[in-house]
């Protein structure tokens, strides 16, 4: 069974579980996430990060007075995530070489909308589009960022379904139940999956 990278403990947490490989992996693009937030590149990145809240070209002077009054808390907001990843991820392995973090509610989201830009800045920059693969060969000098970003929405994807299932499930008077229905296992599953960037991306 493939291992679940997300899982709710009993306790009410979340657990999240991940290799060496891929700490260093979301640390690194963590890191350089805090300075695209700040100063992102003037184009497509900037407009998908941060879209205009008018899109008449003639609203300048609404937009100036509306970044003014959002922009920075978005920029700080964003930044925070990406720090308390990073932070979170500072922690010593197991004695199977996996490293476990506990997510608080606080936490999740920051996660949620943090692994969401990360992913977004990387396909953006890719200019993946429905139309477009990103599986390049390996000659490919795009083929390392298909793999990233392959992965950020594996991620994204596996972390939005565990929330909303859990919402499907809300109220009821049986212990955490995780994405699959089941009481969460206290040990991570026997046969993790494969890491990002070994095999096909």
């Amino acid at each position: 069974m493939a291992r679940r990278t997300f899982k709710r403990a009993r306790d009410g947490t979340l657990k999240v579980t991940l290799y060496a490989q891929e700490v260093e992996l979301l640390a690194m693009t963590a890191r350089d996430m805090m300075t695209i937030v700040e100063e992102p590149p003037a184009g497509e990145v900037r407009d998908r990060l941060y879209p205009r809240a008018y899109l008449d070209p003639t609203e300048e002077k609404a937009q100036g007075e509306y970044d003014a009054l959002v922009h920075d808390d978005l920029v700080r907001s964003r930044r925070a995530a990406f720090e308390a990843i990073v932070a979170g991820l500072d922690t010593p392995p197991n004695n199977r070489g996996l490293i476990e973090i506990a997510l608080g509610p606080d936490e999740e989201m920051q996660w949620l909308t943090a692994v969401n830009d990360a992913r977004l800045v990387v396909g953006t920059a890719l200019g993946v589009s429905e139309d477009l693969d990103t599986d390049y060969e390996r000659d490919d000098p795009r083929f390392e960022y298909g793999v990233l970003y392959g992965w950020l929405t594996q991620l994204h994807f596996e972390l939005v379904t565990l929330l909303l299932d859990e919402i499907g499930v809300a109220g009821s008077d049986d212990a955490v139940i995780d994405a699959t229905g089941e009481e969460p296992d206290e040990e991570p599953d026997e046969e993790p999956g494969d890491e990002p960037g070994k095999g096909d991306a």
